[in-house]
């Protein structure tokens, strides 16, 4: 067949002209794009403050909060609130931070001092230099709640800032742009159209869901914006509210900055990085890496096992090529309701294994394990119970961290298995003690336990008795230091 030389180039010249066409036309679209998010970012920017908010020099952020304990609350049936109050100083000149928290109980410090980042630890009086800490790490996130601060992150990353679209909030149209600051996630922000202020950041928790973070009652200190109310969800649950919030401009860094004297530095850690099974005694197994660990007592025809973490199967499989015996795990001692010591019941579930529990925490673990189980899965221990002859105990106490804590005693071995509540993961020394390890001494001593060695979900170390009375005697208060703004009177 012939074909005609001038229709072969009419048609080449046509599919050059639309393929330039079409570039010019993709070209237009996102210089298009690209306009509208630079226009929508300096309608922010002048909401924040304009040039003011642009030559700021630092700020420092007192955010109080009230923080829901979903997955690790003491009773299955309800959650529970606790503090989550933070202070974090910026200085934007030298790139340094300053960044406090109570959570709880608990106080921690950071410092990113413009070159090395240092972790504080004020009950327990230590310092570390860290040498992943940046300057945008060193909060731990905290500023992506202050929506001021999001704003100056939006200004350095305005290259990357994409213009999604629009979007209704509460009957109001906002404009939705998605950018990536500085060794963070990429961020989503919701900017209100009439006043191009942020009412909500979101960003990714797991597939699919998302952190949400609303800001509200805005205000302003010297000129600069801020949302004097958040509040934040994780996958749709509430996580945390703001009680009271300042922002501070330009602040006083007399107090910030500093590293404390005469602070020590932390005991060396062990590495649990390797799945690892160890024969403790006759019959009674430990095996785990990373937080969780599990001890098996071979019962004869079958195993017990307590510690219900993630990866109890390959855990099982390590005790089993470690002792030659190829048994079924017949029972699990299923010690607290808590996410974290829930998340092998699945596996627990497809071993095919009888739950040792309480009533209270047979609806948490039907939850976790996602399968069906018929009721004659459990076995209920009604404060304490006995199994193999006697051989393992169980015993439920009720303290501080859960309603129900099943510890499980190994008769013979004189071994205790807890979880949360007394391990150590340091290479040398023992814990700082607690209320609640007074209270597991005296429990112990009215079951007639005779321990000897403490074994527990989150580390392979061994602690003994005499460990436990010099954690007893080394009990201290939680400290605070007195320049604290943050700090629960």
């Amino acid at each position: 067949m012939k074909i005609n030389s001038g229709l072969m180039l009419l048609c080449t010249s046509l599919m050059v002209h639309s393929i330039v066409a079409t570039a010019q036309n993709q070209t237009a679209n996102n210089n298009t794009t690209q306009d509208k998010a630079d226009a929508i970012i300096n309608k922010v920017v002048a909401a924040y403050g304009g040039d003011k908010l642009l030559s700021l020099k630092g700020f420092k952020l007192i955010d109080k909060r009230k923080a829901f304990r979903h997955g690790q609350n003491h009773s299955p049936n309800e959650t529970d609130i606790f503090h989550r109050h933070a202070s974090v100083t910026v200085d934007l000149v030298k790139q340094r931070k300053d960044y406090r928290l109570i959570r709880g109980t608990q106080t921690s410090g950071q410092i990113f001092d413009g070159k090395h980042g240092y972790s504080i630890d004020p009950t327990a009086q230590t310092l570390s230099k860290s040498t992943k800490m940046t300057f945008a790490t060193a909060d731990n996130k905290r500023l992506l709640h202050l929506d001021t601060a999001l704003v100056l992150m939006l200004k350095d990353a305005h290259k990357s800032a994409e213009y999604i679209g629009e979007q209704a909030i509460r009957g109001l149209v906002h404009d939705v742009l998605k950018f990536q600051p500085a060794q963070s996630p990429e961020l989503t922000l919701f900017i209100n159209q009439q006043t191009g202020q942020i009412a909500q950041m979101q960003r990714p928790y797991r597939k699919n869901t998302y952190y949400n973070t609303h800001f509200s009652e805005f205000t302003q200190n010297q000129g600069i914006t801020y949302a004097a109310s958040t509040y934040q969800t994780k996958g749709g649950k509430s996580l945390n509210i703001t009680i009271t919030r300042k922002l501070e401009i330009s602040p006083d860094f007399t107090q910030a900055f500093k590293l404390p004297k005469g602070y020590s530095t932390p005991k060396q850690g062990i590495d649990f990085s390797t799945m690892k099974a160890t024969k403790l005694t006759d019959n009674v197994y430990q095996a785990g890496r990373y937080g969780g660990f599990s001890v098996f007592y071979d019962a004869g025809e079958y195993f017990i096992a307590a510690g219900g973490y993630y990866e109890l199967t390959k855990r099982f499989e390590k005790v089993k090529e470690l002792s030659k015996l190829d048994k079924p795990l017949k029972y699990l001692v299923v010690s607290h309701h808590h996410d974290d010591h829930l998340s092998g019941m699945k596996e627990a579930a497809d071993l095919g294994v009888n739950f040792i529990t309480v009533k209270d925490n047979i609806d948490s673990i039907r939850e976790s394990a996602k399968v069906a189980l018929a009721d004659d899965r459990f076995t209920l221990v009604d404060n304490q119970g006995e199994f193999a002859n006697g051989e393992v105990k169980v015993l439920d106490f009720e303290n501080e961290h859960a309603k129900h804590n099943l510890m499980t005693y190994f008769s013979s071995a004189k071994i205790l298995f807890t979880a949360d509540m007394y391990f150590s993961r340091d290479v040398l020394g023992v814990p700082r003690g607690e209320q609640t390890h007074k209270d597991l001494k005296q429990k112990l001593k009215q079951a007639g336990f005779d321990v000897a060695q403490f074994a527990a979900a989150h580390s392979s170390k061994l602690l003994t008795m005499d460990n436990l009375d010099e954690s007893i005697a080394n009990t201290v208060p939680v400290a605070c230091p007195a320049h604290w703004e943050i700090c629960v009177k």
